[in-house]
């Protein structure tokens, strides 16, 4: 994966301090978020005009949680008896989250996705649905490979969006064609680090996907090796995009101050993900027990330095079931090594009110962090690998950043288990 400032000494500039157009303010009756509720499309050029069934005026407790390289998810509740609680329905409904934008003076789409999950709270008194949405970046890892896709020295941004395609246009293992149940709303679009268009990566890769494969999985695994990219679903536009050589640009429109512009913090240093040496197994192409494992290792000076930082050996293991060639192994266990090879501290960042505005900051933007508390003084650059937005009932909001190293999620978990399985398979 592509590992941006931050996390190296190096980086791209800082983006140019603009000068900021007089806040457009709320119209009057209503709250900065409001929720919708949709049929899901099933083709191209649906506009979200055409879809909407209701808005969902009764929605409480809302919360959305936005994580680097990760579907994002959008929980909230209704009174089980409320009018718009019947409208909403497992799977076929989506459900669009919009926020004032205060510079633009309109709503802005910060998440559309599925309604995956759901919980009825009944009691006497109260009848309490609780619903859980998913981008359609969560919708890859539902969906698998039926043939062999092989790929030599193919630009990895082709390679992204086939199997995006593989997950749109789904086939069964006799060629049945599943369209258009299977289809998904997203179009892979090759961006810049600031969003914008940018040419081919140059990036080429060796790979051959089997029938079974997951294609999320195999989507995220692509994304983690050493030049890399990094993606998150634009709502705005139903695309996913395909940043690189990362996400995010260098701000200097914006401090991270604890005592300012940060209200509370939680540090955290968690040794778990970490590892100086990785080993990473890969595909030998056999089916004979005792043919040689194709593996591959990397690890940092600091595994066998008891003289300087001496930290000692700290190994971690992987496993890469699509990879047949040693140079892509090779690659693969040296992104391992860049992402969990510095023992980088986690903040967990509450902003005070008002401090955050649209896209300021953005997922994966490099920031200034202060903190000088006790045994604490920070005074360093920081990556955003994560948003939450708790939305009050009265219409305001709560913002939380994860800048720092991200936080092993659901997500994860469930790849893990996918590439454990593949491991398997392939033995």
């Amino acid at each position: 994966m592509s590992w941006p400032p931050g996390r190296t000494p190096a980086g791209p500039p800082d983006t140019p301090r603009q000068a900021r157009s007089a806040p457009v303010p709320l119209p009057a009756g209503r709250g900065l978020w409001r929720l919708t509720a949709h049929q899901r499309a099933f083709a191209d050029g649906v506009s979200n005009s055409q879809t909407m069934i209701t808005e969902l005026t009764g929605a409480a407790g809302r919360k959305l949680e936005q994580a680097w390289c990760t579907p994002a998810t959008l929980t909230f509740s209704l009174d089980g008896h409320h009018p718009t609680a019947a409208l909403v329905t497992e799977l076929a409904t989506d459900v669009i989250a919009w926020r004032w934008d205060q510079t633009a003076g309109g709503d802005r789409i910060m998440f559309k996705g599925i309604v995956a999950q759901s919980a009825d709270t009944i009691s006497e008194q109260t009848h309490t649905v609780t619903f859980t949405c998913h981008d359609y970046a969560a919708v890859m890892s539902r969906r698998m490979l039926n043939i062999v896709a092989p790929y030599i020295a193919e630009d990895q941004d082709d390679i992204a969006a086939d199997l995006l395609s593989f997950a749109k246009y789904t086939h069964a293992m006799d060629n049945t064609f599943f369209g258009p149940g299977s289809y998904i709303p997203l179009t892979a679009t090759p961006v810049a680090p600031n969003g914008t268009a940018r040419g081919p990566s140059g990036q080429n890769r060796d790979r051959t996907y089997y029938p079974g494969t997951n294609i999320g999985t195999a989507f995220d695994e692509l994304s983690k090796v050493i030049g890399g990219f990094d993606y998150a679903v634009d709502p705005t536009a139903d695309r996913l995009n395909i940043y690189y050589p990362y996400q995010g640009v260098t701000r200097a429109d914006l401090e991270l101050v604890y005592g300012n512009t940060v209200a509370a913090l939680t540090r955290t240093v968690d040794s778990g993900s970490y590892g100086n040496y990785w080993r990473v197994l890969g595909n030998n192409g056999s089916s004979d027990p005792a043919a040689a494992q194709l593996f591959s290792e990397r690890w940092n000076a600091d595994a066998n330095n008891i003289t300087v930082n001496p930290v000692g050996l700290w190994q971690g293991d992987d496993n890469a079931a699509d990879v047949t060639v040693q140079s892509t192994l090779d690659d693969k266990a040296a992104g391992d090594l860049a992402l969990n090879g510095t023992l980088i501290p986690t903040y967990a960042l509450t902003l005070r009110p008002g401090t955050y505005s649209t896209g300021r900051p953005n997922m994966g933007d490099v920031v200034p962090l202060v903190v000088n508390s006790g045994r604490l003084a920070v005074n360093t650059t920081v990556r955003v690998l994560g948003l939450t937005f708790d939305i009050g009932d009265d219409g305001n909001e709560d913002v939380s950043l994860t800048v720092g190293r991200p936080q092993r999620g659901l997500f994860d978990t469930v790849a893990a288990n996918s590439r454990d399985v593949n491991a398997l398979t392939r033995r």
